[in-house]
């Protein structure tokens, strides 16, 4: 609960003493309470401590290629992370000209580029050691222009907070160090 609305543990005390319709525990400990996650961003939702927003953000990428690192953007990402390490993750965003250009470039050749850092909202920041490639691009009648991104998934990993890139862990979107992989069901107060 305190990810989802980005406050701390005394913070959510605080309501649970103050506010009567707040959602009771459902499960964990007196400690470190489980919260029913629908129940908990409802109740954030009705009383203003969290907002929908209106729009996706945007995604950073920054990929090392042999002539340094570049960053680049892509509104509106979509991130589809398969659940077979035999399968490939992909991204999709739209994008300008000339990013299109340089992610084709970087992405071109046999094995692709490394991606040092995805950040996409919603997933913690991911780190892919190469074979990144380019296996979309389209253009719509209005003159935008989308990009697919695809690579292994086994070789997605979780690029550390403190470091410019590299892996550090396999990493699954909402899934934190000694949370379970899908933690869409459950929110622990911590």
């Amino acid at each position: 609960m305190t990810r989802i609305a980005r406050v701390g543990r005394a913070a959510v005390v605080n309501w649970r003493w103050r506010h009567a319709d707040f959602p009771a525990p459902v499960g964990g400990t007196d400690i470190h309470p489980g919260f029913d996650r629908s129940a908990v961003a409802a109740w954030l939702l009705a009383h203003d401590k969290i907002e929908i927003l209106s729009q996706i953000p945007s995604a950073t990428l920054l990929l090392r290629g042999g002539e340094g690192a570049t960053r680049l953007r892509l509104d509106g990402p979509l991130l589809l992370l398969s659940d077979d390490a035999a399968d490939e993750d992909e991204l999709s965003g739209w994008t300008t000209d000339d990013d299109a250009d340089t992610l084709a470039k970087l992405t071109a050749g046999e094995f692709g580029e490394s991606l040092r850092r995805l950040t996409v909202p919603g997933a913690a920041p991911l780190a892919v050691p190469g074979e990144v490639r380019l296996i979309d691009l389209f253009r719509t009648g209005s003159g935008g222009l989308k990009v697919t991104l695809a690579w292994p998934a086994a070789l997605r990993g979780a690029a550390s907070d403190g470091q410019v890139g590299g892996v550090v862990r396999h990493g699954l979107a909402y899934a934190g160090l000694g949370e379970p992989a899908c933690a869409s069901d459950m929110a622990v107060a911590e």
